[in-house]
């Protein structure tokens, strides 16, 4: 592996606000929230590592920048008739009645509300570039380096991180913004994620090479 990741760029030097966009994904109450769906899962683990005060620092931190911040969030029709419960997350969503579109649930936490001039899509599926017109804004705006963020590392930050690096995207992936129902699984995906992504780092490390 040290074959690999002695070639992983310094992605975040020098960025260029005009063409980043941050990647906020699934920081909804169903996730964050001790009484949302999936609460009993996630909350616990979030809190522990402040991870709520931590993303705020970051969307603050590039909004003054003027890049573009991009809400991604899992979001239903009552009933979940769209959802294909070909695995045990989709069936555990249709069973608890999760994400479903115009709840409590579905929003983003209260803490963390998108802003004027922040953008939000929708999706169904896990990467952030399934179901929706991600790829197509990005474009729209020149924007060819993405940083995500988010729930869980091992799943939707995963899958997007593959996605966003295959489409040709300089990708950086901010390790102490995104976490798991469990450790072993957050540092399970951030041993993949480290050679496939075009750098991982710290919020700190990110929030000092913004211009």
């Amino acid at each position: 592996m040290d074959l690999i990741l002695k070639n992983r760029t310094a992605a975040a030097r020098g960025l260029d606000p005009a063409r980043t966009a941050v990647l906020a994904i699934h920081w909804q109450n169903d996730v964050i929230d001790p009484a949302g769906a999936f609460g009993p899962i996630f909350a616990a683990r979030v809190a522990a590592q402040g991870l709520v005060a931590r993303a705020a620092r970051v969307f603050e931190a590039v909004r003054r920048t003027g890049m573009t911040l991009v809400y991604v969030n899992v979001a239903y029709t009552p009933g979940h008739p769209e959802v294909v419960q070909n695995n045990a997350l989709f069936r555990t969503s249709v069973e608890r009645n999760a994400f479903v579109r115009g709840s409590r649930g579905a929003q983003v936490v209260d803490a963390l509300a998108p802003q004027p001039g922040d953008l939000v899509v929708e999706h169904g599926r896990i990467s952030a570039f399934c179901g929706n017109d991600l790829e197509m804004i990005l474009t729209g705006r020149r924007i060819d380096t993405v940083v995500v963020t988010g729930m869980a590392t091992n799943v939707a930050v995963d899958h997007t991180v593959r996605d966003a690096v295959q489409k040709g995207y300089t990708t950086l992936l901010l390790e102490d913004c995104c976490c798991s129902s469990d450790d072993r699984f957050h540092e399970a995906a951030l041993l993949t994620l480290r050679a496939l992504a075009s750098d991982v780092l710290l919020t700190d490390t990110f929030v000092a090479a913004l211009p």
